[in-house]
């Protein structure tokens, strides 16, 4: 029974890997030659952006999960020398298996907010005009500015930017910034914000989080893009709170289209997180709210 729901597991983690490397090869083409993606594999190399270069980021952080999980067993007085040792020391090959898949769904789990935030910066882009002929972007990388063209306005496309409030002096460091100006990032000119969670389930306390961070940084538009299916009920209170939820496409009942190849995962989130951006949604909340605030009050 564990065997069969980690088989299923792999084979679920397996299919989204390969699906969201075809969306993001799909992306690049479709934004070459304004931008040219590159993947770092961290203290190895530089390369452009291909399947190959995919698994080789993924690859070396297979690796990290398994000098981790063995540092952990010997701390906990597991005797494995080496990952063969630990999966070769029983002799039923179901184990064997089992052992297999765990690793592979830790590296897994490590790794896919990595590919989330790189789809959903490129499907940012896919719906902005470059400003400049060419330019390299170190895809899992911290990044910014990158200077677009959304519809008639000039603004800048930020990654991993560390942000002080100016109301309360607290640090945040969102997934995906865009300003009006390109100087820093700042609560003075932040237009949108994009989040991307992958934990297995999100709550009335998470949201509200978001909703005090969102508040915090002035951001007109804040999307929250969940990895992992979410309850409608939680959809909707977020509306209420002005917190735009997304759910990633291969987690949503249209999942088998994705995986056939019918549909592509990045341009759906390309068109999910456009329309986001332009209701503005956390704006509009916060000005209802403040309305109906000063309607009691009279």
């Amino acid at each position: 029974m564990i065997l069969d729901l980690l088989d299923s597991k792999v084979r679920v983690a397996r299919e989204d890997k390969e699906v969201i490397y075809s969306s993001l090869l799909s992306l690049a083409g479709r934004l070459r030659p304004a931008w040219n993606f590159l993947v770092s594999v961290p203290g190895i190399r530089k390369e452009p952006l291909s399947r190959e270069s995919l698994r080789s980021f993924f690859n070396y952080h297979f690796e990290k999960v398994q000098k981790t999980f063995l540092e952990k067993e010997r701390q906990a007085g597991k005797p494995w020398a080496t990952i063969a040792h630990y999966i070769n020391c029983t002799s039923d090959p179901n184990e064997q298996t089992e052992r297999k898949n765990h690793l592979r769904l830790l590296a897994w789990s490590s790794v896919k907010g990595r590919f989330l935030e790189g789809l959903c910066l490129m499907a940012t882009l896919n719906r902005m005009s470059a400003t400049v002929r060419s330019i390299d972007v170190d895809l899992f990388a911290q990044v910014g500015p990158l200077e677009v063209r959304d519809e008639n306005q000039i603004c800048f496309i930020w990654t991993q930017q560390s942000v002080e409030s100016f109301k309360t002096g607290l640090k945040a460091l969102p997934d995906i910034v865009i300003t009006n100006t390109s100087t820093s990032v700042t609560t003075s000119n932040i237009l949108s914000i994009i989040e991307c969670k992958c934990r297995e389930t999100l709550g009335a306390n998470d949201i509200r989080g978001e909703f005090g961070k969102a508040y915090d940084l002035g951001s007109s538009s804040y999307i929250l893009v969940s990895y992992n299916a979410v309850t409608k009920s939680l959809i909707d209170a977020g509306k209420e709170l002005g917190i735009e939820i997304q759910v990633f496409s291969l987690n949503t009942p249209e999942r088998e289209q994705f995986i056939r190849g019918e549909r592509d995962v990045g341009a759906d989130m390309a068109q999910k997180l456009a329309l986001a951006r332009k209701r503005r949604m956390f704006l509009t909340a916060i000005e209802d709210k403040t309305a109906q605030i000063k309607r009691r009050g009279n």
